[in-house]
């Protein structure tokens, strides 16, 4: 037989057709979110602009140096018999005078040494709220996920009940042909199936709006997903999750740096109200200084120590001194404050895992119920000891099993990074993933 070049064009588009498309993991999904979600973008744009600041403070420990450059004229008229006799009766004067300046402070009372240490502890704040949002943003990306994966079974399972709904009420027609059945029997297979396909439609609806939040989190379009086959690594035990919790959550290490930013600011505040030590050093050099050296140039150089100790300030030392140590208290009560929480979390999370596990056993052990039911009460239907409606209630019972093992799998794998995020334990690092490179 001769294969003809449309035949070939016809089977190579046909072989595109079957071809599956690229499967996309939950790894390579995170790792595109990773690269593309801009709330995580924006996160670490802030933590790399407040590192900065640290600079910034550090700047008043270290010498500063400063050059300086003035010029000045000065026209003097004078009315003197002599100068007139002399014939001049006025004196312009240039003056330039520039140089360098050297300030270092000495002591300061530990003032800036704690601004420094202050800001440091801020850094380290800013960095576990970073991580946090970093973990809020891959939890949300492994929930559109799940949510993907589950809507796209529901889905399947609602064309699928169209489909056998579909096949029966064309078997009651028949039956009714024959008088086996009334047209009650038809009317109830006709509203199931309607009922079917509307819920179809809001199956479909709904995956769709979980591709939308998808494409919102991840940055692309939700493509071929595969079902993650097995849970994330989790502790056995709930102490030991609680444990991990305390020591990694960047919720709970925030609070622990903002209280260490407070005490140090609240010791910056006390030396600033403290004695002050200062060093000066200047060069300068003036090109005629005055019209009795006109021509000359003078150098001079300068060393000058401040010693600064404040008295009576008119009160605002000691407010200042006041507020901030209120403030270091309130920083240190949000340490109780999120370590409750956190704990709170980790429990709740635990707990939730247990109870998603026994729902999508529960489920399982349903459908298999469900299904023998089902079969069951369709051959005594044949034999005409069943209704129809009997038939459909089955059905139906079957259907919200199976639609109830696919909640309860996706909250079970929800739940169980829930768990590992209130530990601190879901960030790309934790996770060994990199962001994918954007082409």
């Amino acid at each position: 037989m001769r294969i003809t070049k449309q035949t070939l064009l016809a089977l190579a588009a046909l072989a595109t057709t079957i071809l599956p498309l690229q499967a996309e993991t939950l790894n390579e999904a995170l790792a595109e979110t990773l690269a593309r979600n801009p709330s995580l973008g924006a996160a670490k744009s802030t933590y790399e602009a407040r590192y900065m600041e640290q600079f910034v403070t550090m700047s008043a420990m270290l010498p500063q140096i400063s050059a300086f450059a003035t010029e000045t004229r000065t026209d003097t008229d004078a009315e003197n018999n002599v100068a007139v006799a002399a014939g001049a009766d006025s004196d312009v004067l240039d003056s330039d005078s520039y140089g360098l300046r050297v300030t270092q402070n000495l002591f300061t009372s530990g003032k800036n040494v704690n601004d420094f240490r202050a800001k440091r502890a801020e850094i380290r704040a800013e960095e576990a709220k970073y991580k946090a949002t970093e973990q809020q943003v891959i939890l949300a990306a492994i929930s559109a996920y799940l949510d993907v994966l589950s809507a796209q079974s529901v889905l399947e399972l609602r064309n699928k009940n169209v489909d056998v709904l579909t096949n029966q009420l064309d078997a009651v027609k028949d039956r009714f042909e024959v008088g086996v059945v009334t047209r009650t029997d038809i009317a109830q297979s006709q509203a199931a199936l309607a009922g079917a396909k509307a819920a179809a439609l809001g199956a479909r609806a709904s995956l769709r709006a979980a591709r939308a939040v998808y494409r919102e989190i991840v940055g692309i379009e939700a493509a071929n997903l595969v079902k993650p086959k097995k849970l994330p690594r989790l502790p056995r035990k709930l102490d030991r999750a609680i444990s991990m919790a305390r020591k990694e959550n960047p919720d709970l290490k925030n609070a622990q740096e903002l209280s260490a930013s407070g005490r140090f600011a609240s010791y910056s505040t006390v030396g600033g109200a403290l004695p002050s030590l200062k060093l000066t050093g200047t060069y300068a050099r003036t090109d005629n200084p005055s019209s009795l050296l006109q021509g000359g140039e003078v150098s001079s150089t300068s060393v000058q120590l401040n010693f600064n100790m404040p008295i009576f300030m008119g009160g605002k030392s000691l407010a200042a001194i006041l507020a901030s140590s209120d403030v270091s208290n309130a920083l240190k009560q949000n340490v109780h404050v999120a370590s409750n929480m956190v704990e709170r979390q980790v429990v709740v999370a635990w707990n939730d895992i247990e109870a998603t596990k026994s729902a999508a056993q529960s489920r399982r052990e349903q459908i298999k119920a469900a299904s023998l039911a089902l079969e069951g009460v369709r051959e005594e239907n044949k034999l005409g000891t069943r209704t129809n409606l009997e038939v459909l209630d089955a059905e139906q019972d079957l259907l919200d099993a199976q639609v109830g093992l696919v909640d309860a799998e996706r909250s079970e794998q929800l739940a169980a990074y829930n768990l590992l995020a209130s530990m601190g334990r879901l960030t790309a690092k934790r996770l060994r993933i990199k962001p994918a490179e954007i082409k």
